[in-house]
């Protein structure tokens, strides 16, 4: 059985910050770099911490919806919140907690409300309406991705401002003066449009360093076809940026294909790095650079917070799982 020892013996560190580390002790002053190597290694060789090791009280067998914020299609799209999905389902089986998927359909949500859960574990973004009519199910909500009222709900999230931090100063120091950014809108409903973090952060960042070109700013989808229609309208252009940051994987996948399609290289002319870590994304060519995010095991967190909470846990509290940047042939 992997041992904190074992963790700590790996990284020349104390037990005790090993600990701390993986139960986000956000008051310990460890690099971010050590925080990512302790998580991974930690995943690597399968450590749980004794709160991840649940002894329920009662021997009745929760029942937890897991709602989605987006269609069943989406989810095919984008592996991202497939692999989160997997994560809940996994530690779910583990420790004998029934799960009922709900993706968003024309009706939105009325399905959720026509059946009784212990708790509901909600993926994605939604409004405030949404969460009201979630709360009529069951008073134990957890969020993975958003974090809509820290003082009432558990989430687990990952540090979008950082990640997207990393990613531009690692270009910055590979030189490109010129950095563009392909990513798209996404909507809580017909008539919530959500602003995408990821380019807040990357207008921000650049605008702060004189380096932000708005014309290499592109929106469309969050969809490889959308990635696909935008870059084949940038190389259409004389003046474009020398690399492109993608707001998730498969945006960066079309992009891929479209240069490959022109006959532009790699990164000798044109950089790409994605977002997530697609499975495929080290099988194309050449191989995408992007970055990692642990989304199995971020949904496994999300049904331990929910636990604790069915089982009298009254404090919220917010996990935020670090990120790892992945560089592989798509930057020079």
């Amino acid at each position: 059985m992997a041992t904190l020892k074992n963790i700590a013996d790996k990284f020349n560190v104390s037990i005790t910050t090993v600990s701390r580390v993986l139960n986000y002790d956000k008051t310990l002053s460890v690099s971010n770099e050590l925080r990512q190597k302790i998580f991974s290694y930690a995943a690597k060789i399968d450590y749980k911490t004794p709160r991840n090791r649940p002894r329920l009280k009662t021997n009745r067998k929760y029942r937890v919806a897991i709602v989605h914020w987006y269609s069943q299609a989406h989810e095919i799209d984008d592996p991202y919140y497939d692999g989160i999905r997997r994560g809940i389902q996994q530690h779910a089986q583990k420790h004998s907690v029934d799960t009922v998927l709900f993706y968003k359909t024309d009706r939105s949500f009325d399905m959720v409300e026509s059946e009784d859960f212990d708790g509901i574990i909600c993926i994605g973004k939604f409004s405030d309406s949404q969460i009201k009519r979630f709360l009529r199910v069951s008073k134990h909500l957890v969020f993975i991705d958003s974090s809509p009222n820290e003082g009432l709900y558990d989430s687990v999230v990952i540090d979008f401002n950082y990640a997207v931090k990393t990613v531009l100063s690692l270009l910055i120091k590979k030189k490109y003066k010129k950095i563009g950014y392909i990513g798209g809108v996404e909507y809580i409903s017909k008539n919530i449009k959500l602003g995408e973090r990821r380019e807040l952060v990357f207008r921000d960042y650049l605008f702060q360093r004189n380096l932000l070109e708005t014309k290499h700013v592109h929106v469309g989808n969050i969809t490889s076809e959308s990635g696909y229609r935008l870059m084949k309208e940038i190389l259409r252009k004389k003046d474009r940026a020398e690399v492109y940051f993608c707001t998730n994987d498969s945006i960066a996948l079309g992009a891929l294909r479209a240069i490959n399609e022109k006959g532009i290289r790699i990164p000798e002319e044109i950089g790409l790095i994605g977002f997530n870590d697609h499975p495929t994304s080290k099988y194309t060519s050449p191989p995408l650079s992007t970055i990692h995010v642990y989304t199995e095991f971020m949904g496994e967190q999300s049904l331990q917070s929910l636990l604790e909470r069915i089982e009298g846990r009254s404090i919220s509290y917010k996990k935020i799982v670090p990120v790892k940047l992945v560089q592989r042939e798509t930057l020079k």
